[in-house]
Order: C-alpha cells, then sequence, then structure tokens
C-alpha cells in the first residue's frame, strides 16, 4: 500500500510531507586559505627566498588550524604561477569552501589571485595583509625586502577589485604571520559568518501570537527569511496540548523530583510544580517532533489559559539542556537574536526588559521573564522558585524564579523593522555584582553601560528599539556586527 504523506498540521505521525524529515545539523566552517608568490623573484633569490616564503604561509596555515578548530582549513599551497592559481580556484571549488583567506608572501601581480578567484567569487574574502614580523629592520636586504612585500601586492588586488565591482564587502586584516590580534580578527569574522549561514536553516516554530498591541515586536515572515534568515513555521497550540495531554506521568514524575531536590520552592503546591514539569515534556516533544531549533508563545491569556501552568520551569531547563532556544510573548526578533549569542558564545542568553535607571552607578535594572539558565546567577545555591507574580489565567501559583545575575561582561541586543528595514541593537555592558538576590519574585540584572546612563536612554528610546533586550555574557560587540553586515541592515551600537 502506497504511504499517504500529509502536512504535520494533520498528520498522526512523525513524517510529513512539509517539513524536513531530519534536522539540519550544524556543519563545520570550511575556510579556504588562497596564499600566493611570484615566479619571477625565485630565479633571482634562487637559494633560500622561496623556501622562506613557504615557511611563512605554512605558518599562517598553521595558525589558522590553531584558532579554528572547530572548523576545517583548506590550503592548496603556496601558488606562484597562474596554472597553480587555476588548480588552486578549482581545488577551493570543489570542497565547497565558505570562505577565503587570501595573503600574499611576495608582491604577486593582481591576475594570479583573480585566476584562482573565478571559482569561488561568491563566497566572502578576507584580505589579511601580512609580513614577517611586526617591526622594520633597519638591517636588512632586498630579499628580506621581497620577502615583506605584501602590502604592494594587497593595494594592487583591492584596487583591481574596487575598478571591477568585486568584494564590495571585502574584510581587511593587518597585522604579522605571528599577530596573535590579526588571527583573533579573523576567527571573529569565521565566527561570525558560520552563525549568519547557520541561522539561514533554523526552524523557528510561533505558538500564539504577538501579545496583543506590542506592535514592536509584531513581524512579516516573509522578510524574516528574505532579511535575516530562519524559517518561521507557526505551530497550532493544539499541537503543543496535544503533547500535554500525552506526556507520560513517569517521565513528569521524574521531572518534577528533579526540579524538588534542586531548587529552594516557596508558596508553590505540588499540583503547581506537577503542570509545570508536564509543560517541559510536552514543550520538548513539540520541539522534537517538529524537528524545530526554536520556539516562541505567548503565554498570557493564552497558553497559560489552556494548560494552567506557565512555561518557565520548562524554558529554563531548555537553556540549561542547551538545545533548544525558547522564549514567550511572540517575541520573535529577540529569539533570533537569542539564537546568534548562542551560537557566539556557547550559551543560550538571558531574556529580559528594560528596568529603571541608577545615574550613580550608570546602570540599568533588567528584570527577567521568570527564566534563564540558572548557571548565571550571583549565587547557585541562594536560587528561589516562588509564584509568577504576573496572573495570566493560570490555574493556581504558576512557577517562576528569583535570584540576580552574576558580574562579568554582557552585551546586550535585540532586532526589530521600522519603515526603513531591519536594524540591530548591540550594547555593550557589565553586569554588576548584586550581593544579595533582590526579592521581586523575579530575575533581574544590574548592568552597568559605557554611556552616560540618561544620555543613553534618551537615544535608546529615540532609535525606537523593541522593550525587551537579550543580554549575553562576554563581548560579542564585533561578531554581532559583522552578521549585521552579512544579513546587509543597520546598526546600532553603543
Amino acid at each position: 500500500m502506497t504511504e499517504i504523506i500529509e502536512s504535520f498540521e494533520t498528520a498522526k505521525g512523525n513524517r510529513f510531507g512539509d517539513l524536513l524529515s531530519a534536522r539540519v545539523e550544524g556543519k563545520k566552517l570550511k575556510v579556504g586559505l588562497l596564499t600566493v608568490g611570484f615566479f619571477e623573484y625565485w630565479r633571482m633569490f634562487p637559494d633560500t627566498l622561496k623556501a622562506n616564503v613557504t615557511a611563512d604561509m605554512t605558518c599562517i596555515y598553521d595558525r589558522l588550524r590553531a584558532v579554528l578548530d572547530q572548523d576545517t582549513v583548506i590550503w592548496p599551497g603556496l601558488i606562484d604561477t597562474l596554472d597553480g592559481a587555476e588548480a588552486a580556484g578549482r581545488m577551493l571549488a570543489s570542497e565547497g569552501v565558505d570562505l577565503i583567506v587570501y595573503a600574499a608572501g611576495t608582491y604577486c601581480p593582481d591576475y594570479m589571485a583573480i585566476q584562482a578567484l573565478e571559482h569561488i567569487r561568491h563566497v566572502p574574502m578576507i584580505l589579511f595583509n601580512t609580513q614577517r614580523d611586526n617591526e622594520i629592520h633597519f638591517d636588512t636586504n632586498y630579499e628580506n625586502i621581497l620577502r615583506n612585500s605584501a602590502l604592494i601586492a594587497s593595494l594592487q588586488l583591492a584596487a583591481t577589485f574596487r575598478k571591477m565591482g568585486w568584494y564590495p564587502d571585502l574584510k581587511v586584516v593587518v597585522g604579522s604571520i605571528q599577530d596573535s590580534l590579526a588571527y583573533r580578527e579573523i576567527t571573529a569574522f569565521a565566527r561570525a559568518y558560520k552563525a549568519f549561514i547557520e541561522l539561514r536553516s533554523t526552524n523557528i516554530g510561533v505558538i500564539g501570537h504577538v501579545f496583543r498591541g506590542m506592535y514592536d515586536f509584531e513581524y512579516d515572515k516573509t522578510m524574516i527569511k528574505g532579511t535575516l534568515g530562519p524559517n518561521m513555521i507557526s505551530i497550532q497550540v493544539d499541537h503543543l496540548l496535544e503533547q500535554f495531554g500525552q506526556a507520560a506521568d513517569e517521565e513528569i514524575r521524574s521531572v518534577m523530583e528533579t526540579t524538588q531536590s534542586r531548587f529552594h520552592i516557596v508558596g508553590l503546591s505540588e499540583d503547581d510544580i506537577y503542570k509545570s514539569s508536564r509543560f517541559y515534556v510536552a514543550l520538548r516533544n513539540t520541539l522534537e517532533r517538529f524537528r524545530l531549533d526554536a520556539l516562541t508563545l505567548l503565554g498570557q491569556h493564552y497558553v497559560e489559559q489552556k494548560t494552567g501552568t506557565t512555561s518557565y520551569l520548562a524554558n529554563t531547563m531548555m537553556h540549561e539542556e542547551g538545545k533548544y532556544v525558547v522564549n514567550t510573548e511572540g517575541d520573535v526578533h529577540g529569539l533570533i537574536m537569542m539564537i546568534l549569542m548562542n551560537k557566539l558564545g556557547g550559551k543560550i542568553p538571558a531574556y529580559a526588559e528594560w528596568g529603571e535607571f541608577d545615574e550613580k552607578l550608570n546602570a540599568l535594572l533588567m528584570v527577567h521573564h521568570g527564566y534563564a539558565d540558572t548557571d548565571y546567577a550571583t549565587n547557585r545555591s541562594t536560587v528561589k522558585v516562588n509564584r509568577s507574580p504576573e496572573q495570566w489565567g493560570l490555574q493556581g501559583a504558576g512557577f517562576g524564579f528569583e535570584y540576580t545575575l552574576k558580574p562579568g561582561a554582557v552585551t546586550i541586543g535585540h532586532l526589530i523593522i521600522d519603515a526603513e528595514g531591519y536594524k540591530m541593537l548591540i550594547v555593550r555592558g557589565e553586569a554588576l555584582h548584586v550581593p544579595e538576590n533582590i526579592p521581586c519574585e523575579e530575575i533581574t540584572a544590574v548592568v552597568r553601560l559605557e554611556r552616560p546612563i540618561k544620555q543613553f536612554l534618551k537615544e535608546l528610546i529615540k532609535e525606537g528599539f523593541a522593550h525587551h533586550c537579550i543580554i549575553a555574557y562576554g563581548d560579542l560587540v564585533e561578531e554581532l556586527s559583522l552578521i549585521a553586515d552579512f544579513m546587509k541592515i543597520r546598526k546600532v551600537i553603543y
């Protein structure tokens, strides 16, 4: 009998005609290294020049492999003839490289690189202008002058690109072959580009809609796909409720037992904890069934009313496990920022709202939505589970967390689409040490900014960014700025 394939909207099994059968897993970035030298010089300095230049280019290859250890660096060797350039270009094309790093070991005419690049022009390029070390040697000779003549090749090639209209967004890095800062810059570009291309195969589920009146969160699925990259999939709440009804009691009680052993719980009944544990099982199974990577849902007067609980335990557990990125209130743009920050920093960031300011500290109080990775707590032993302070159709007390985020460098971001298109907010900050958790039955953070706080708020409000913000630990400013460039959207950096 011929199998009948149905839409995920109606099918009872786990195979659908309108969803991929397997989730697209992240893959290693393939970085092609294109290095050139000029054949004419070898006969002029036959004893050591080619060997020294080859050693310099080998050093670049080895350093790239070390800093890009999660990815693959493909090097066809030193190119010094047009035949070599043609072979290298064909090889890198056949390997399907995602990104090119170009470096000249001597001056080399532009036609050499262009011959190779003809085969791989569709991928971005980093022009690494380099030399043996970071100083001028006043006792040098002409052979070493040639060995350090990459700047002539770099200028000539970049000028030729300008004339030809190639690589309008050319990334240029300058440093010696051993310059750690230069390799850090290359690594940031590669990490950002990898996150950008992985976002294009990310499946985001949406249950419900944007909360009533939050026009700042409204979105267009086609614009998101065309500009930012991910696939947006509307999931009917009935699918979640089906999983909620089918969740196995044994599994629910296992989650419940773990939760009770991990956290200090105040004012919640057994039924409150049971329903929240049941919601975790249901949400996880929904994500798995539809091969989703991330999901946002509307809790207020919707999912919370239909299940009698919040998603906050489920969201916290998901973030701690690190497999799925989830948030609430239909904040799709915030979710996309969370996905990017997770790819860059390796941990799912916190989800918050802007709060009150403190002029003396030059800081803002950020108030979260009852869920975040509890590793972010200043003192994990003081994490408290309590009622949900906002009641949106709950039955019982709900479920939420109270603690204050630990100190450290943070990056704050979000995305919005306005009358001129998309733009990205990127803010560098520092989460301050707060010795005692702020007793407000919520997750909080106090973040100091670089710009004077009132001036920052004036500019933030005037720019028209959303009332939510995403907080990631670490300095991700450079990488997020690059991703905005890859997306060809505006960026506002503080």
